[in-house]
């Protein structure tokens, strides 16, 4: 078997033996021997035989063969070699291709797996026959030779009188294109035709309309072909559905579509030089009607990584079109509207680098903005460097990196100061929103009484106008105060913030999903019932028909759904499990290794593991919990990390990995675990924190089990005497109860144990079980105004002024007379 090279990258197959390959086959076979040499190079064996084998593409005897090479080179030659004998009846070709996909290995050995396969994936070969017709147009065409096909020159694009230079990149995918690139003649009344996007306008294959800056038609880029992954099936089953949500998605999922695809192709046209000098990606009007639609960003995340999978980065080429804005216009954009359009822009990039998980480069931009705010000192911008400081805050959030959130909010202040200090500058501040990251920062780091105080005081200055940070309020707020156990608020609050988002900004929209998430936190620590279990099921589909790819919210919708499996007590099968090992997944897969936001996803994982060893045959439960405390471990070096060695998520996770010794009967070190997280506690949390009880309360189950009577007795006589009342029952609280009675019984200290009871049943009557069941008709209420709501919500705050007022009328009346 010969190959003559047609093209770059091209190559035609001449086999003149009868063979029983298909043509399939030829093709993969020839992939391989194009690419010989990059994989004997790059490849080790070690991280892709164990695919290999579980498939059933290699045997023992081959595994001799292999292992027999006296180098990592020599090896790979022989894997190489053994691969296209095995016939049709194994999918050989397939199965390597997953193995390099998916190798054993560190992550940058991943990454240049991943180069190995675009560079077989964009290796394509064409059948002779079609090569035929293809270039019939060459004279005396030799079977051996290597003769380039002739073309004709690619059309020269003009402009201010100078043809542009026509970059063709190697590292793109080719196929075949029609020959024919001479540009149509458009008149007049066809770049008039006003299409339904109004950007960028395709009439046929070989020209396109791109306006920005210009309006100039542009030939297509010759051998281009886009690398865009259609999600084919959610498009069809969103059409199938009857569901009016699902059919309006699938209208603006269509859209989204469309803008990408032309996207694509300016970016490829802007790569290769082939657009008029001074054309910026960034300016471009495709790029300008996604930024100015938020509530559709969601719907390019899918795109967009399909494209990153195959090393096109469309969001980097427009940061990078970005900074060469800014770079060109420092000394001319000087102007209020110029700056204004300026700023505009780049909080909108910021906006959707934040929500598509790009925190560090969004982090970036915002700095290059803010140095070039910083430049001016006009009134008319003081407020727009206030707003960039708290949007600065609110991606250091979300990338909990708390240290840098801090020190932005220190800046917010400080220009709050200086607007308040002028004459116009009392009203046109409102304090909600920074308040409200204050809240969020000072939650995660574990102050929750003063995060309490910033949420309350958060949802009284915020403005029902502002819809969005609305919902981030209401979320933040439910945190909040579940963290303090004013449960009853707390799902009042989570109910109205899921209607809210529901109402203002549909079922498919991720702030619908926020709403849903914390709804399911809420009733994953307190009702811990079917219902919560069956909302966190709808929020997991809720997820996936809103992103339809792998995002950080789809891997904490699959961890609420273990959590509510798991305090549900679901273990019939492995469901629980199998979540948490997906959010996990997505989460490392997303974050870096390092990243603080993964101990979460840990420490679920670690939980769950527990819970299979529990259910799991004798042989596989010490395998199960090793694995438990490796995760556990990790969670552990991440949170001393990012929140110090004294801290309420280190306390926490100490806690975990004492409950798996425990399980792996290794009680002197569970103990140990056990003791140093209630010591943490009593370190960063105050008497009355029920993080605080909890893990006392956990160390005195453990007392209770392991047999040390007086230990227990001594730490749940502590918990049961502190436990204010919260007016719902708590599982753990009734756990702690029944603990210390058995205790005393068994000590045979009946005074004590009558007494207890007695507390109990108090307890019991004065915190009766959530009985109301939330439904998904009440989830779609159209909610009240928030005033209303606010008005309802602090009642007691609004009876407590007027007695006081009344109390204030009454001695003033006193007085007078």
């Amino acid at each position: 078997m010969t190959a003559a090279v047609n093209r770059k990258g091209t190559f035609v197959l001449s086999d003149p033996e009868p063979t029983r390959e298909s043509g399939m086959d030829k093709q993969n076979v020839m992939r391989l021997r194009i690419n010989r040499i990059a994989l004997v190079q790059e490849l080790r064996v070690e991280h892709i035989l164990n695919h290999l084998i579980d498939t059933q593409v290699l045997s023992e005897e081959d595994l001799k063969k292999i292992h027999a090479g006296s180098s990592h080179s020599d090896k790979a030659r022989i894997l190489v070699d053994l691969l296209p004998g095995k016939g049709q009846h194994i999918d050989w070709y397939r199965s390597f291709r997953e193995a390099l996909q998916n190798p054993e290995a560190a992550q940058d050995i991943k990454k240049r797996y991943r180069l190995l396969v675009d560079f077989l994936d964009n290796t394509v070969i064409h059948r002779p026959n079609s090569q035929q017709s293809k270039f019939s147009e060459l004279p005396n065409p030799r079977k051996d030779s290597f003769k380039l096909p002739k073309y004709d020159p690619l059309p020269n694009i003009k402009a201010n009188g100078q043809a542009q230079n026509v970059l063709i990149l190697d590292d793109e995918r080719k196929q075949d294109e029609k020959e024919d690139n001479s540009l149509r003649e458009v008149d007049e009344k066809d770049e008039k035709i006003s299409m339904w996007s109004g950007t960028f306008e395709k009439t046929n294959d070989s020209v396109t309309l791109v306006k920005g800056y210009f309006q100039q038609w542009i030939p297509t880029p010759d051998n281009f072909r886009s690398l865009l992954t259609v999600p084919q099936e959610h498009l069809h089953q969103l059409g199938r559905s009857s569901d009016p949500a699902d059919r309006e998605q699938l209208e603006h999922e269509t859209r989204a579509l469309e803008r990408i695809k032309k996207l694509e192709i300016v970016t490829v046209l802007a790569r290769r030089k082939m657009l008029p000098t001074g054309f910026e990606l960034c300016m471009c009007d495709i790029v300008q009607e996604i930024f100015r639609e938020p509530q559709y960003y969601h719907l390019y995340f899918k795109y967009l990584k399909s494209l990153e999978a195959n090393d096109v980065n469309l969001l980097q080429d427009i940061v990078t079109s970005f900074y060469s804005v800014l770079k060109s216009n420092t000394k001319q954009a000087r102007n209020s509207e110029s700056v204004k359009h300026f700023t505009s822009l780049a909080f909108q990039l910021i906006d959707f680098m934040t929500e598509y998980g790009y925190y560090t480069d969004a982090e970036k931009v915002m700095s290059v903005l803010m140095q070039f705010l910083s430049e001016s000192h006009h009134l008319d911008i003081w407020m727009t460097k206030y707003r960039g400081y708290v949007k600065l805050m609110h991606l250091r959030n979300r990338n909990y990196n708390f240290l840098s959130a801090s020190q932005a909010y220190q800046y917010a202040v400080e220009m709050t100061w200086q607007i308040k200090m002028m004459s116009f500058g009392q009203n046109i501040i409102n304090e909600g929103e920074l308040q409200n990251e204050l809240s969020h920062m000072l939650l995660e780091l574990g102050s929750i009484n003063p995060a309490y105080s910033w949420a309350q005081s958060a949802l009284k200055a915020v403005q029902e106008t502002d819809k969005v940070v609305v919902v981030n309020t209401l979320c933040n707020a439910v945190m909040a105060f579940c963290a303090r156990w004013q449960v009853k608020k707390a799902e009042k609050l989570a109910i109205y913030a899921t209607q809210f988002a529901h109402h203002h900004f549909g079922k498919r929209n991720p702030l619908y999903l926020k709403a849903l998430l914390h709804l399911c936190h809420f009733s994953t620590e307190f009702k811990q019932d079917e219902s919560g279990l069956q909302l966190a099921m709808y929020t997991l589909s809720t997820a996936k028909k809103i992103y339809c790819c792998d995002t950080i919210e789809l891997a904490f919708a699959h961890r609420a759904a273990s959590k509510a499996l798991m305090v549900c007590q679901r273990f019939d099968t492995e469901k629980y499990y199998y979540h948490a090992y997906e959010g996990l997944r997505i989460a490392r897969r997303i974050l870096t290794e390092d990243h603080p936001m993964l101990y979460l996803f840990l420490h679920t994982s670690a939980s769950a593991l527990q819970w299979k060893a529990f259910h799991a045959s004798k042989e596989s439960q010490d395998r199960t919990l090793a694995l438990a405390e490796g995760e556990a471990r990790k969670a552990l070096e991440l949170v001393i990390q990012h929140y110090g060695e004294v801290s309420l998520r280190t306390a926490q996770v100490y806690s975990l990995l004492g409950q798996v010794y425990s399980k792996m009967d290794r009680l002197q070190v569970a103990e140990d675990m056990l003791q140093t997280s209630v010591a943490l506690m009593k370190l960063c949390q105050p008497s009355t924190s029920y993080f605080r009880l909890l893990a006392a309360a956990t160390l005195g189950t453990f007392y209770k089990i392991t047999e040390k009577p007086k230990e227990c007795i001594m730490i749940l006589r502590v918990v049961v005497d502190s436990i204010d009342s919260p007016g719902v029952y708590m599982k753990w609280v009734h756990t702690c109860f029944e603990n210390l009675i058995h205790t005393l019984q068994s000590l045979n200290i009946n005074k004590q144990v009558d007494a207890t009871q007695i507390q109990l049943s108090h307890w019991l009557r004065d915190n009766p079980r959530l009985e109301t069941v939330v439904s998904m008709t009440t989830l779609h209420e159209a909610p009240c105004s928030l005033e209303v709501f606010m008005g309802e919500f602090n009642s007691w705050e609004k009876r407590t002024k007027k007695a006081l007022n009344f109390v204030k009328e009454a001695k003033t009346g006193d007085n007078q007379q």
